[in-house]
């Protein structure tokens, strides 16, 4: 995994448990890095990543790091949105589900209003971004 995206996959993450904050543990350490094939829309690979914060303390970075370019959810919002946003990664909110699940609807374009792409309140510019490359490489069932 070394490109955030590249003309084949896209690269999408979701915490092993769903959720990014475990109180009182903290960030999630454990991650599925699901391997999206843009063509065929489905999900080619899937590997748990441990992420060491005494290697690399800022989650977000980490994820950059893999080249992914979203997470997929359960939890309500964080404060770590901001670190998000620095490292253009779209996090999608409140999702349940077994995580290869949620991958494939995404990749599916079942979640296909742009609110749902919690990018920050408001929605900042690169959010916009990444939902049109989305929306370019055929991800979501919008407009």
């Amino acid at each position: 995994m070394s490109a955030q995206l590249s003309n084949q996959t896209i690269f999408v993450a979701v915490p092993y448990y769903g959720t990014l904050t475990l109180p009182p543990l903290g960030l999630s350490r454990v991650f599925f890095i699901a391997t999206v094939d843009v063509a065929t829309r489905k999900v080619t690979n899937n590997e748990l990543q441990v992420w060491d914060p005494k290697n690399e303390p800022n989650l977000s970075v980490w994820m950059r790091e893999l080249g992914v370019s979203g997470v997929v959810c359960s939890d309500n919002g964080s404060s770590y949105q901001a670190a998000f946003n620095f490292e253009n990664i779209w996090v999608l909110w409140k999702q349940e589900g077994e995580a290869i699940e949620l991958v494939e609807r995404w990749a599916a374009g079942e979640f296909n209003n742009l609110e749902e792409y919690r990018c920050g309140e408001p929605i900042i510019p690169w959010c916009t971004v990444q939902y049109g490359m989305a929306v370019e490489y055929g991800f979501s069932a919008a407009g």
